[in-house]
């Protein structure tokens, strides 16, 4: 998929971007909001991951030694409007310099945490194994190359 392509369907599909200065950073394979800096001197920005089914928000700040991770935003595509699944946020004393692993791995408990509540209104059960699983899958292809 083009960039500009991928740009504006990721516009149309997720609402919260319209408007939105994004740019791509390919060696980290994510889109960038414009930040902006605190009186403190930190920068705050958005990170997102996407695929054809849910989008990644990272809120993340930059500041003088670290960057940390402030929140993250779990989206789905529910064919007409991006619907939040998922948020999580960290902060005051309980701030996380940033990980790509531990974002990985909090965004996969929060996706198998929403489809485990979506399989109990089903009456259905599966295994927690696979529910990490698939969740693990679904996590992974955000973090796939979208732009050639």
């Amino acid at each position: 998929m083009e960039k500009k392509e991928l740009s504006l369907v990721a516009a149309k599909a997720l609402p919260a971007l319209s408007g939105e200065s994004l740019t791509y950073n390919a060696e980290k394979n994510v889109f960038l909001t414009l930040g902006y800096t605190s009186g403190a001197g930190n920068t705050y920005y958005k990170a997102i991951r996407l695929s054809d089914r849910l989008a990644v928000y990272y809120d993340l700040g930059q500041g003088y030694a670290y960057t940390f991770l402030n929140g993250i935003t779990l989206f789905c595509w529910d064919g007409q409007k991006a619907k939040i699944i998922g948020q999580k946020y960290w902060g005051g004393c309980d701030w996380r310099i940033f990980s790509e692993q531990f974002a990985k791995e909090q965004s996969i408990l929060m996706l198998k945490d929403f489809l485990k509540g979506q399989l109990k209104l089903e009456g259905a059960n599966v295994s927690d194994q696979d529910l990490v699983a698939f969740s693990r899958s679904l996590i992974e292809e955000t973090q796939r190359k979208q732009i050639v």
